[in-house]
């Protein structure tokens, strides 16, 4: 499927046969997003398949398998769709009342816009803990193919500040030269001979904290906004 997807980035005629043959796919992840059926009728529909055809331009092996990158593209193009259609959320009903001039305009309209900016943020909160969960999931499944999930990095999260510093720094490395990063990403090892050749950083640290390392890189290279908010300092301390 991988190389079908970059063989549909340049062959317009084979791009239409591959998203044919992935419609069903498209309408499942586009209805378990919607929590709710979702046909080729329904304005869902267009929004996941626009973002299936981003999915194509914008994959690269090193973005792992194809399926799962294309899963996290639609999810965050509906996600993005449903939070536009929220504008509509803050439009206040106006009763005879306020038109004929007999009620509290002023009073009932901003006990309404509370209302439903509470509302608002409510659910705001709920498609964030539920999109978190998922990318929690779909990360959780790629490390697997190295050996390990997330449960097992409480016993190898760096804590103190310096080695926080010194972690941020090889993955920092590794994002920023690709043939490292395909490495890690491909062959799902951490090639910490040339590593420390490189950045001058210890055999023990690298050894030590390998699988928090390859944690953080597959989060950052790939499509998973909320679990990289966790990890910014990465990026402000390994360019440090």
């Amino acid at each position: 499927m991988n190389d079908r997807a970059e063989a549909a980035k340049s062959d317009s005629h084979f791009r239409e046969n591959f998203i044919r043959d992935n419609e069903q796919t498209i309408l499942k992840i586009a209805s378990k997003v919607s929590g709710k059926y979702i046909s080729r009728s329904d304005d869902e529909w267009s929004v996941a398949l626009l973002a299936f055809n981003k999915a194509i331009d914008t994959y690269s092996k090193e973005k792992g398998e194809f399926g799962s990158y294309a899963g996290v593209v639609i999810k965050r193009a509906l996600i993005d769709y449903f939070r536009s259609e929220k504008k509509y959320d803050h439009e206040i009903p106006v009763s005879h009342e306020m038109l004929t001039g007999e009620g509290d305009y002023e009073e009932n309209s901003e006990v309404l816009k509370a209302v439903s900016q509470e509302s608002t943020e409510e659910q705001d909160k709920v498609e964030r803990r539920r999109s978190l969960k998922d990318e929690i999931l779909e990360v959780n499944a790629i490390l697997k193919g190295y050996g390990f999930s997330f449960r097992d990095l409480k016993e190898c999260s760096p804590k103190a500040g310096k080695t926080k510093t010194e972690c941020a720094k090889a993955i920092t490395y590794i994002l920023d030269n690709e043939e490292t990063l395909s490495t890690v990403i491909e062959y799902r090892r951490l090639p910490i001979k040339e590593i420390t050749e490189t950045t001058g950083l210890k055999n023990k640290l690298l050894d030590r904290y390998r699988r928090y390392i390859i944690m953080a890189v597959v989060i950052l290279n790939g499509e998973y906004p909320l679990l990289a908010d966790y990890l910014q300092y990465v990026r402000k301390e390994g360019d440090g």
